[in-house]
């Protein structure tokens, strides 16, 4: 499943990002109870896209140990490997999301291209050494190699645009911050002056008799 951090029609987006995001919220199959629960804590871009990593580590990890297991194990090695799958797609959805919505993902992003390439060399030495079964999960590792390619290669997109992005996001608020300070600045002293005038104005209007008092 290919994401485009380019995206230039909201309305694709929207159909293209929010009817996948209901649709897995509502179907989580992929994932534990605790791990949805740490999904629904995480609403930070980043640290949402960190959490997703986890997962995926995780199911590498028990993807291993399944190999090295005694019995038939390719059952079990060929469901880890399509929850690997769901859950890096469910991660895509959330970083095309986030990317239409202007959400910085700078950091979230950096640790996705850090750890991604780890996780496909461990995928790829799985592609590279099979077990008895390969044949069985030969075609679904294919996919999980194809999806973390195209997860990296989009993640470095958004995050080379991200980078030029908030910088100037960034100065555009210091600049009409101070644009602000300024124009209150300018305010003060009209407020200013007026106030002196009405003073002159009342005292004109109401000289002060102090023989009479």
């Amino acid at each position: 499943m290919k994401y485009l951090p380019f995206r230039i029609v909201l309305g694709l987006a929207i159909l293209g990002v929010l009817v996948p995001l209901c649709a897995r919220a509502k179907d989580r199959h992929y994932l534990t109870s605790s791990e949805v629960e740490k999904l629904r804590d995480a609403q930070d871009p980043s640290q949402r896209i960190k959490v997703y990593l986890s997962f995926q580590q995780a199911r590498l990890e028990q993807m291993e140990a399944a190999r090295t297991a005694n019995g038939d194990v390719r059952d079990s090695f060929d469901e880890l490997l399509n929850q690997y799958i769901d859950i890096d797609n469910e991660m895509k959805d959330w970083i095309q999301y986030q990317y239409d919505r202007d959400g910085d993902m700078r950091k979230g992003l950096r640790s996705l291209l850090d750890e991604g390439p780890k996780q496909l060399e461990v995928l790829r030495h799985f592609q590279s050494s099979p077990g008895p079964d390969a044949k069985e999960y030969s075609s679904t590792l294919k996919d999980a190699i194809a999806d973390m390619d195209d997860t990296l290669s989009g993640a470095t997109e958004a995050f080379a645009a991200q980078q030029k992005k908030f910088p100037a996001m960034k100065e555009n608020a210091k600049a009409e911050a101070r644009a602000l300070k300024k124009e209150q600045k300018e305010q003060k002293k009209l407020n200013k002056k007026e106030r002196n005038l009405r003073k002159r104005y009342d005292k004109k209007q109401n000289p002060d008799d102090s023989s009479g008092n």
